[in-house]
This record gives structure tokens, C-alpha cells and sequence, in this order.
């Protein structure tokens, strides 16, 4: 099966739920395929600096993908060219 997002990748929080993550970016370590297997309802556990793991499995549809290049840390700097 295809999943948006891989073990490792870096993923930003968008929609309403950004205002709850501080850091807003984080990185997939684990992958919940949903049962029916619609991808977009698949759950993605993610690792964000300073939020507790157990409250960090997201749906696809609540996360994008987020390059190095472009991403803002959790301390509000700009990663990358300058």
C-alpha cells in the first residue's frame, strides 16, 4: 500500500490543529494504515519537540509535507539557504 508519508519524513500540522502543536513540524516514526484502506484516513504518529508522543497520531489529511529548505523550527528559525 501507498502512504503519503514515510518513516522519517518531515511533516508540518496544518488546519485547525497547527494552533494546538507549537512546533507545528515534525518527523513520521510510525504509520497506522486505516482498515478500509481510504489513504487519506491513514494515521501518521509524529515527533514534535516538546509534545508527548501519545498525543501525536494524526490523520493525512491533517499534515503536509514540509521541505528542509522551507521548514521553521519550533524556536521560530528558518532552516536552510539564507
Amino acid at each position: 500500500m501507498n502512504h503519503r508519508f514515510k518513516i522519517g519524513d518531515r511533516v508540518r500540522v496544518i488546519r485547525i490543529l497547527a494552533d494546538f502543536y507549537p512546533g507545528k513540524i515534525g518527523t513520521v516514526v510510525a504509520v497506522r494504515p486505516h482498515e478500509t484502506g481510504i489513504t487519506e484516513l491513514d494515521h501518521y504518529v509524529i515527533a514534535i519537540p516538546g509534545v508527548e508522543m501519545g498525543d501525536t497520531a494524526l490523520c493525512d489529511f491533517q499534515l503536509s509535507p514540509t521541505s528542509t529548505l522551507n521548514a521553521t523550527t519550533a524556536t521560530g528559525h528558518r532552516k536552510g539557504r539564507r
